[in-house]
C-alpha cells in the first residue's frame, strides 16, 4: 500500500507537472480526500441515487454525502425553475 504521504506528493508532482494554476496564480494542490468530493459531486449528477453513494463512501448519514457534493449555478437555476 501507498503511504498517504506518498499518494499526497505523487498528486503533487503530477498537477505541477500539468502547469495548472488556480485562479491566484499559485499551483492548484489536491489531497487524496478532494476526489471522494469529486466523485460524490459526479456521481451524483450523473444520476446515481445518493443513498449509494452514501454506502460506497461509508457515511452513516445522508447528510455527509450530500455534503461532499458541489452544487453547480446551473444546476441551482435548474432546481429553483422545478420548484416554481
Amino acid at each position: 500500500p501507498i503511504s498517504d504521504g506518498a499518494l499526497r506528493e505523487i498528486l503533487q508532482r503530477a498537477l505541477a507537472g500539468t502547469g495548472i494554476r488556480g485562479h491566484d496564480g499559485q499551483p492548484l494542490v489536491f489531497t487524496p480526500h478532494d476526489f471522494r468530493r469529486i466523485f460524490v459531486t459526479d456521481a451524483v449528477l450523473n444520476g446515481l441515487p445518493p443513498h449509494i453513494a452514501q454506502v460506497i463512501c461509508g457515511h452513516r448519514d445522508i447528510s455527509t454525502t450530500m455534503g461532499y457534493k458541489a452544487i453547480y449555478p446551473a444546476e441551482a437555476i435548474e432546481a429553483h425553475r422545478a420548484f416554481i
